[in-house]
């Protein structure tokens, strides 16, 4: 499992939140349609789902939910939000 923390900064608002995007290890679907692929988890700052990121590898499962973090993050700065990275490091 990866975690992205950020302080996320609203425009023309001083006050920073701290947030998450959380992206699960690929993992092999073993049941229904998508059976033999693999799919990683990506759940994005305030929603309480997950979405699932499928390909036929576990390399390019996790690589397309890194692009959807990273498409995601770009859009907050688009809309004008500020991305900073936060002081402590956590391994």
């Amino acid at each position: 499992m990866l975690k992205i923390s950020f302080f996320l900064k609203k425009p023309n608002d001083n006050q920073e939140n701290l947030e998450h995007i959380t992206i699960g290890s690929p993992k092999r679907v073993l049941e229904g349609k998508k059976t033999g692929i693999y799919a990683c988890e990506v759940r994005l700052p305030n929603t309480k789902e997950s979405y699932p990121i499928y390909s036929a590898n576990p390399v390019d499962a996790l690589c397309f939910a890194s692009e959807t973090a990273k498409v995601y993050l770009q859009g907050l700065v688009s809309r004008g939000f500020a991305i900073s990275e936060p002081e402590t490091h956590e391994p």
